[in-house]
């Protein structure tokens, strides 16, 4: 068995010892080469960074990595922990998913829906023609959509950990509506905080994917490694 943690970065940052945590520098394309592995080779959207956020790595691992048994994301100053709290370990990761699908970060649950939540801090338009794309392309999913916006249980992160096949079938399926939500909104007018729409509109889209296909998940602490730049 064999596990790969693509750790997205903008920035340098201390690389965990732990082979298993694979250093993925986002946006490497139309940014300085911080000298990681970066998702700007083959199949790529590296130049759509200031759009996608963390989600180019995503992309770039579906499309070009097969050699792992599991796969997942993190983040530079973002990690599953441990019981003790330390940083999880190659083993320690297949031992969980032995017994689950999907490793996730401990949910999240805010005093109002998810709908109220993004319609605060974000475009809600976005949030609707993203719902109307999911209902165009996956009609069995758009129940599940309904009922997960208007619940106050949020993913935050985009952090997971899944084998390979769910891997590339969630980004598959992530992309695939986003190719169709680029084409339906403007975000010119956007600053470079709320140009990343599309980072978070992934967040909750997670949990659409996970639930409508019941998937077991095992929810495991996150912890910070170091101030946000």
């Amino acid at each position: 068995m064999s596990t790969k943690i693509f750790v997205m970065t903008h920035r340098k940052f201390d690389v965990p010892k732990e082979p298993v945590y694979i250093p993925l520098q986002v946006g490497k394309m139309v940014n300085e080469d911080l000298g990681y592995l970066g998702d700007d080779t083959g199949d790529n959207i590296s130049n759509k960074n200031c759009y996608y956020s963390e989600l180019t790595g995503l992309y770039w691992a579906a499309k070009n990595v097969s050699d792992a048994d599991y796969m997942g994301l993190c983040h530079y100053r973002r990690f599953f922990l441990d019981e003790k709290g330390g940083l999880m370990s190659e083993m320690q990761y297949e031992e969980i998913l032995q017994g689950c699908d999907i490793i996730l970060p401990k949910a999240i649950y805010h005093q109002k829906p998810y709908y109220e939540v993004y319609k605060e801090a974000h475009n809600i338009h976005d949030l609707d023609v993203t719902g109307n794309a999911l209902k165009e392309l996956y009609p069995d999913d758009y129940e599940v959509y309904r009922e997960v916006i208007w619940e106050n249980k949020v993913y935050n992160g985009n952090l997971f950990v899944t084998s390979k096949d769910y891997f590339k079938e969630y980004a598959e399926w992530l992309f695939s509506i986003f190719n169709l939500v680029e084409q339906r909104i403007n975000v010119d007018d956007y600053d470079s905080y709320h140009r990343r729409v599309f980072g978070f509109l992934s967040e909750q889209l997670l949990y659409v994917w996970v639930k409508s296909r019941e998937l077991k998940v095992s929810e495991v602490a996150v912890g910070l490694s170091q101030e946000k730049a």
